[in-house]
């Protein structure tokens, strides 16, 4: 089957994509809301050596998606892009490891498990993993298939533990830990970048940042309007 068929998609499909993509990875107060369970629900399933709940808390984080925008951005070639979803990212990071770093120090264990030595063990298959994985995720975004796709996709790549291991380290003082989870995490965060520029370029997302930026700005007036509200209401209530 011929690549231009297999990565061909209309224009609208293309938008419709972009917009999706930055509404989805929005940081909102609901993605907070299920980041930090995700964090929480990881952070005790490494520490009681659980590898179920700890799949369960993947499942439940949403950081997949500013990563992939990320990756969107670069092929758009997008400043705003790619500055939303780094400080998307950022704050996705310190959350996961201060709320880790939180319950494992509320926990107050001081012994490793073999789960928190699984992710604190990298090396170069993992970034194959997260590569492969990063091109069915960005392949099935753009073809609409996120429903049943991605859940297996944030199984396959580890975000979060590696995240909730780095908080443990940080509260347990385990040097090899920190620097072992902190490679994994950049190991899948740099496959899965490089994975969804690839997919984007070859279906042609290029020449949209206008399409892109407009969304953006769209997002960042639609946020400036909800805060005026907010403060008018306050004020009313206070005036009242």
């Amino acid at each position: 089957m011929p690549i231009k068929s297999v990565f061909g998609a209309t224009f609208f499909d293309k938008k419709k994509t972009i917009e999706t993509l930055i509404e989805e990875s929005r940081v909102s107060s609901t993605y907070y809301l299920y980041l930090s369970f995700g964090a929480f629900i990881s952070t005790l399933g490494l520490l009681l050596d659980n590898a179920i709940v700890i799949i369960g808390a993947i499942l439940i984080a949403p950081i997949l998606f500013p990563i992939l925008s990320l990756g969107m951005g670069m092929v758009t070639s997008s400043p705003d892009a790619i500055k939303r979803a780094l400080k998307n990212i950022s704050r996705s990071i310190a959350i996961t490891i201060g709320i880790a770093f939180l319950t494992s120090f509320l926990v107050n264990q001081p012994t490793t498990t073999h789960q928190l030595d699984l992710v604190s063990t990298p090396n170069f298959l993992f970034f194959l993993v997260a590569f492969f994985s990063g091109i069915i995720a960005a392949f099935s975004w753009v073809k609409q298939d996120t429903t049943s796709i991605l859940p297996g996709i944030a199984i396959t790549v580890s975000l979060v533990p590696p995240l909730s291991a780095i908080g443990v380290a940080l509260s347990i003082l385990s040097r090899d830990i920190l620097a072992g989870s902190l490679m994994l995490f950049l190991i899948n965060l740099m496959g899965i970048v490089l994975a969804s520029m690839v997919v984007f370029s070859l279906f042609g997302f290029s020449g949209l940042q206008k399409i892109q930026d407009k969304k953006i700005h769209d997002e960042e007036e639609e946020e400036l309007q909800e805060s005026i509200e907010e403060l008018q209401a306050l004020e009313e209530k206070d005036n009242g």
